[in-house]
């Protein structure tokens, strides 16, 4: 079945998709499964150009086949 848990009330500080416990304290984010992976954002290099990126954003570039990631101000393959 599919979960969604949040916790800290109507604004929650920690979700959980996948599971049906909590969320682990320090993550803001968890997924969790075992039939299925996370899909990042597939954006092609024209597309990801046109963004305006902050540090830690993550996409899948299509143009290039890599995971990239925006760090100290520029685009870098993972």
């Amino acid at each position: 079945t599919d979960t969604l848990t949040a916790t800290k009330g109507i604004f929650p500080t920690s979700v959980a998709i996948g599971q049906a416990g909590a969320p682990e304290t320090s993550a803001v984010l968890e997924l969790d499964g075992t039939t299925g992976a996370l899909l990042l954002t597939r954006l092609t290099t024209a597309q990801r150009d046109a963004l305006t990126p902050v540090n830690g954003m993550v996409i899948y570039n299509s143009t290039n086949t890599a995971v990239e990631a925006y760090v100290n101000g520029a685009w870098v393959t993972l």
